[in-house]
Order: C-alpha cells, then structure tokens, then sequence
C-alpha cells in the first residue's frame, strides 16, 4: 500500500507544482512543461529500488538538528523509512552554519549517500552543493528554507510562508479590535520563507489604519534570543498591544518576557509553525496564536519524494522549475487549540 501510495505522489508531481503563495495570487506551473533537458544540466542518476531489499541511504541535515521543527521533521523522515531494514536515515545538525551545512553536504556526497533532505541555512551559500549533490545523482528535497531559487532540484517541501503572515495579521487584528501597537520579532533576514512570511503580515496588517508597527528587530529564531528583544520592546512601547513572531520559538521568548514583565494575556502574541510548546501556551493563555503544520507529515513527505526519486528514472534535468509540496496550515487560537489531538502534537 505504502509502495502505491508513492507511485501516486510521484504521478501528482508529474502533473504539477502544487500551488505556491506569493505575494499576488495563487500561481500553478508545470515544473515538467520541458520533459528531455528541462534543468539544464547533467545528472549521474543511477535508480535504486528501495523496495526490492537494495540498500538506500538518506541524509538529512538540519540547519539546528535540536529545534522542535527539526525534531518533527527527523521523526516524520524516520517513521516513513522505519518499515524497511534496507533504508538507512542519518540525520547531521549545522549548529545554524552554513559553512557547516557546505561541509557537511560534501561529505554526504562524497559518502555517495543515495538522497539529501535539506533545510538550508542559507540558499545562496548552499545552492553550489545542491547543484553537486543533482549532478552527482542524487536527489535533493529542501525543507522549509530553501536553496537559490533559480537552482532546480528535485523538490521542495513546505509549509505556507506569505499566507501564514496573512493569515496571522488578519486574526491579530480582530483580537485588537483592528487599533493598537505591534512589533516584529524576525527571523534571520534573507531567507525566502521567513522574508514571505513577514511580508505576508505586514501588507496584510496594512489593511487596518489604526494598528501601527511600531518596531521590529531579528532574534534569529531564538526563544532566549526573543525574550531579550521582547524586553526591549516592552520598554521602549509600554503601550505595545501586539508581537507576531516569525517562529513559535521566539512567540514562546516573548511569552516568557511578557510574563516576567507581569503582561500575561495583556499583549497579543502569535508565532507560526504550531509546535507543541506553543499550543500549550495557547491553551494557558500566553500566547493569542500560532498557524499550525504539522511537522511529522512535512518529514513524511520529503521522505516519500525522496524514495520516488530514488526507485524512478526521474531526475532533476526533467524540470523546468523545483516541484513545491505546501503543507495544509491551521489558524489556532484559544476557540479551536483543543481540537489539535495529542498524537499530532509535535
């Protein structure tokens, strides 16, 4: 059944690149619109059947190995490979280094690993060894942040960036009653998701005159980094009403500082990712929201990408454009938290 299902992913994937957020609409394109030599590159692909008892090595590498979503996105990864001896996962963390990640994405290909889930530190640093690692045959799936968007690869697994920041301005602002001041914890500047993410807030909160941001500043995904910039927030804005974090980590730091500062519940605090912490902070009343995805299922399906692409002829000089696979978000806030069962809390 596994074996099928995965036959079906890779036929989906065939017809299209599923439907990526921007800035303006919903854009569907057909990554495989030039079938013979559409990468513009050369490939040593050589198909191995994970399936038929071959041996298959995966590598993940992480931009942290031990934040929560690289957590999930580990277990999802191991779970889909857990039902076959033959398929090896070896997971590498970069310690948020994109030098590291170049080093280390060597090694794995050197090490002639049989495909590379990724999540890239920094996308024009790593699309030199995303562009080796295809040439060389092997498939690489990024993850959440990905390489330069002009190197093809195999695909790109995802959860919504400009729509969550969207989705996340529109509820905040109800919360306020559409007036007040807010602030930005951002991620590290520069990086595709984490920019969409907030330029989907703040062309979103644009929309309501009376709220104004009235500052922002980076603490690189952070929870302690977030708790030291939410302090300074607090006391720069003593009439701050609002903080939308670009992860839930930070969302969580500011929740600690807002507690500390005797501010629990008084500002409307949102992160986005929908990790388990966060819920729970949901439910107690620190923090106002996250947009929830689930991790586990994003691990799965780098997973399945990446044992179609092993087991097929498929390979990245068919593309035109990377495959992008968006993962359903969730808006959750105190009305529906409880509705998130144990089992997918990551």
């Amino acid at each position: 059944m596994k074996k099928r299902g995965i036959a079906l992913l890779l036929a989906g994937l065939m017809a299209l690149s599923l439907a990526a957020c921007s800035a303006e609409k919903t854009v569907r394109e057909d990554p495989w619109a030039a079938a013979a030599g559409g990468g513009g590159g050369n490939s040593n692909k050589v198909k191995v059947d994970p399936y038929a008892g071959e041996e298959v090595k995966i590598a993940y590498i992480a931009h942290d190995i031990g934040t929560p979503n690289n957590q999930g996105w580990k277990e999802g990864i191991e779970r889909e490979c857990a039902s076959w001896s033959n398929i090896k996962v070896d997971s590498y963390g970069a310690e948020e280094s994109a030098e590291t990640q170049v080093q280390i994405m060597t090694d794995c290909i050197n090490q002639g690993y049989n495909a590379i889930i990724l999540q890239c530190s920094d996308g024009t640093a790593l699309a030199p060894s995303v562009r080796q690692a295809e040439e060389a045959g092997i498939p690489v799936i990024t993850v959440n942040l990905d390489c330069a968007s002009d190197t093809i690869h195999s695909a790109l697994v995802m959860a919504v960036d400009y729509d969550a920041g969207r989705m996340a301005a529109d509820k905040m602002a109800e919360q306020l009653g559409e007036t007040g001041e807010i602030a930005i914890i951002q991620g590290v500047p520069g990086l595709e998701r984490t920019d969409n993410l907030e330029r989907g807030f703040r062309e979103t909160i644009a929309n309501y005159p009376n709220i104004k941001i009235v500052e922002a500043q980076s603490a690189s995904f952070q929870k302690d980094t977030a708790m030291t910039v939410m302090n300074s927030f607090l006391q720069s804005h003593p009439d701050l009403k609002g903080v939308f974090a670009i992860n839930d980590a930070m969302a969580e730091g500011a929740a600690l500082a807002a507690q500390s500062a005797n501010k629990k519940g008084q500002i409307c605090i949102w992160g986005a990712d929908g990790e388990k912490d966060a819920l729970a902070m949901i439910e107690s009343g620190d923090m106002a929201g996250t947009i929830y995805t689930n991790s586990w299922d994003e691990g799965s399906t780098a997973a399945k990408i990446a044992l179609l692409m092993v087991g097929s002829e498929y390979d990245y000089t068919c593309l035109t454009a990377t495959p992008k696979v968006i993962m359903e978000p969730i808006v959750v806030t105190a009305e529906n938290v409880g509705t998130i069962a144990e089992e997918d809390r990551w």
